[in-house]
Formats: structure tokens, C-alpha cells, sequence
């Protein structure tokens, strides 16, 4: 395998940052769950059960040396990015989970997150909190999560939920709509704006030509790149990297929470 840091692709601000819990240097067990992933001489290991599971998780498809040398290819901030942070991956959790995590972050610190989230798993026997992943919208619509004083989060993740359960919102869909197309769609739910859609396409589904901005991002283009208009932002990173754009967006993001 190629080098993989996975301590620096959990804390990353991706959604296993919000899911997992670090155990020892570089193992991480989700929270609480069962699965466990570790390097272990150089090689990521994990749980048996999870097998496929880290696969998709780490998008361990991918050929990120391949790609960490297009991007950087003639662009002196990206070079020194890969350089620091060749290990970094970029993850895909499932759009369901994705979407909990970030609507849950708004305006919001990790710790905090992390307990929400903690919170919001259930055990195949409904008592909650325990293994069994995060609760699915059919449940979350009806169950009663006030002790985890989320706030105005809390409405905006029911009304997502019971759109999803309820109302025929298809996450799946959007894998095969263009960009701008998905992103409008995921919009449409409360509570989703710019940035989360494209948290949820990148980290959710995959879609690693979205480029979501957050605040250490937007800084980065506007520093390197000269670049501060969103919509200019989101057409410089489709014209710069393609579909490798959250590649890139990932190594500033890092980048710029070091050096700005």
C-alpha cells in the first residue's frame, strides 16, 4: 500500500472524525461499535468483519500517489502539501451517516459533535447508545433525542430524517446527477446549505470532484490563489482539478490550518 497515515486522515474533519475514537497511535475503534482499523508495518489492518467495509471507508481504489502528483503538478502550495501530508486519504462513510455529522457540526466544536453523535447510535435492540451505527431516519423520526440539546440542530435533522423515511428523498440518486444537480437537490433539505451538500457528496458519496468550503478552506484559496468569491471558488477548483478537486480541498484544508 502506498503511504497511508491514518491517524491524519481520521482527524482530518472528514465524517470519521465525528464516528471513530482513537484508541492508540494510529488505531481507532468506531464509536461505539465493534470495527477497528490500526496500521500495523505500514499496512492498515482492521477488524475481520470490516474488511470490506475499510475498503470503501479509506477508498483504498484509489491510486492517491497518482493523483497527489496530477494535482501538484506545476502548484507550489499543493507540492508542499503532499509533501506534508502524503498519508492523508480521503474517506467515503455513506450519505446518511455524512449528512447526520454535518448537519450536527454547524456552529458547533468536536468534542461536542462527537458526543451528539455517540448519542444518536443505537443497538439492534433500540437502546441507545451502543453498536449498531448511527440511528437510521426511520427511527430517528420518531425517537425522542431532547437530552442531547442539539438545539436548532435537532429540528433540522428530524425534518431531514422524515424526508428521507417518509418522503422519498433517495441519497443514491444523486450519485448519478450532475454535480450542480445534486448539490441543488441536497439544498433542498433543512438546514443544508453550500458547504454540508458538498460534505455530503465528497465524504458521503463519493463524489470526489465536489469541494466543500469551509472557513480554512475559503482562507487557503484567497491566500494561494487569489481567489474569494464562492461561486468563483467552486469554478476555479472544477477548472484547476477536475474530479480530483477533493483531493485537493482535503491536502489545503490540513495545509491551511498549519501555515495561515
Amino acid at each position: 500500500m502506498d503511504s497511508f497515515d491514518l491517524e491524519l486522515t481520521i482527524e482530518s474533519g472528514q465524517t470519521p472524525t465525528f464516528t471513530w475514537e482513537k484508541t492508540a497511535p494510529q488505531r481507532f475503534r468506531r464509536i461505539a461499535g465493534k470495527d477497528e482499523v490500526w496500521m500495523q508495518d505500514g499496512r492498515l489492518e482492521c477488524s475481520p468483519a470490516f474488511l470490506k467495509g475499510a475498503r470503501r471507508l479509506f477508498r483504498l481504489q484509489d491510486n492517491v500517489p497518482a493523483i497527489y502528483s496530477r494535482i501538484s503538478e506545476g502548484d507550489a502550495v499543493l507540492s508542499e502539501a503532499v509533501r506534508q501530508y502524503a498519508g492523508l486519504r480521503l474517506t467515503e462513510s455513506g450519505p446518511w451517516e455524512s449528512t447526520v455529522c454535518f448537519l450536527v457540526s454547524q456552529n458547533n466544536n468536536i468534542p461536542r459533535i462527537k458526543q451528539i453523535v455517540r448519542g444518536l447510535h443505537v443497538r439492534p435492540d433500540g437502546l441507545n447508545p451502543a453498536s449498531g451505527g448511527i440511528m437510521r431516519p426511520e427511527k430517528l423520526v420518531h425517537a425522542d433525542v431532547s437530552a442531547l440539546k442539539m438545539g436548532y440542530r435537532e429540528a433540522f435533522l428530524k425534518q431531514t430524517a422524515r424526508l428521507v423515511a417518509e418522503n422519498g428523498f433517495s441519497f443514491e440518486r444523486l450519485r448519478r446527477r450532475g454535480l450542480d444537480e445534486a448539490r441543488d437537490a441536497l439544498m433542498e433539505l433543512p438546514g443544508v446549505g453550500p458547504k454540508v451538500a458538498d460534505c455530503i457528496l465528497l465524504y458521503g458519496l463519493g463524489r470526489t470532484e465536489a469541494f466543500p468550503q469551509d472557513v480554512w478552506v475559503k482562507k487557503a484559496v484567497a491566500t494561494w490563489y487569489g481567489v474569494t468569491k464562492e461561486n468563483n471558488v467552486k469554478e476555479f477548483a472544477a477548472e484547476k482539478w477536475g474530479n480530483n478537486a477533493g483531493y485537493a480541498q482535503q491536502l489545503l484544508f490540513c495545509h491551511a490550518r498549519e501555515q495561515l
